[in-house]
């Protein structure tokens, strides 16, 4: 059996209510399809350039990562090393 013929099977067996609130869902995931891949590029192009002006303005420059590890080390308990 397809599936388009399985779904037309169960949808026939169910009560009219269901199969409106199936119709339902079924317009909500053709409107989720439809909106998902144009925002979605979108939002990966933005999220492209920000880590671009980031990566651009190097933040991260003057610090020194053994520095910064020995630091962050000192305010942390220890259990056992106390």
């Amino acid at each position: 059996m397809k599936l388009d013929q399985a779904i037309q099977h169960h949808l026939e067996s169910m009560p009219l209510s269901l199969q409106s609130e199936v119709l339902d869902y079924v317009l909500y995931l053709e409107q989720k399809a439809g909106k998902l891949q144009p925002d979605e590029n979108v939002r990966r192009k933005s999220l492209a350039r920000a880590l671009e002006k980031v990566a651009a303005m190097n933040p991260y420059a003057g610090v020194d990562p053994n520095a910064w590890v020995r630091e962050q080390r000192e305010e942390r308990a220890m259990p056992g090393r106390d």
